[in-house]
């Protein structure tokens, strides 16, 4: 509850983004990157959601592009959404038994957490990447337009994440605590 507080007056004390200098809106949008993708993406899923219902019930058929979209919306909020929640520490996570550990065996446990994660998350931008680029002689069925563009959205998603593995490995080596935004 108080999360939902704390976001709603940050929301509410910022200027909208037509009134900040550029510097100032330029690390607005990098750091709102993925919140910007993910709820346009959003955004038009459910746009198109709502216009192949109402063509179903108006007219009895539906678009077939209509599901297309959608799906390529979902995917991109799907993606970035992950790394939303990622880059905030809100990701579901069972650190029972590392919680039990001493300090100094939980910060090894830490470094390595990330360390892992960093390396995965290299390889899976590799395998995105080939499927994306592979994805490129398999148009869609209504639109025509090649997978690599609903491909992609997991490539763009891992170069993220992979980013965020290594800043928080980088702050774990460091000594920083992240903060947790866990609604414990």
């Amino acid at each position: 509850m108080t999360r939902v507080i704390r976001i709603c007056a940050v929301s509410a004390s910022a200027k909208p983004f037509f009134l900040m200098k550029r510097g100032v809106f330029m690390k607005w949008f990098i750091q709102h990157f993925e919140k910007l993708i993910s709820s346009f993406a959003f955004a038009v899923m459910l746009i198109m959601v709502i216009i192949n219902v109402i063509s179903r019930y108006f007219f009895g058929h539906s678009f077939s592009y209509t599901e297309e979209i959608a799906f390529m919306g979902f995917t991109y909020c799907v993606f970035f959404g992950v790394c939303i929640l990622y880059k905030n520490h809100a990701l579901i996570a069972i650190d029972v038994i590392v919680d039990r550990l001493p300090p100094h065996a939980r910060h090894a446990a830490k470094i390595f957490n990330f360390a892992l994660l960093t390396i995965a998350n290299m390889y899976f931008i590799y395998l995105s990447t080939k499927l994306s680029i592979g994805a490129w002689v398999r148009p869609t069925a209504a639109l025509r337009i090649p997978y690599t563009f609903i491909d992609m959205s997991a490539a763009a998603a891992f170069v993220l994440l992979t980013l965020y593995s290594a800043r928080f490995l980088i702050d774990a080596v460091r000594g920083k605590e992240a903060a947790s935004t866990t609604p414990e």
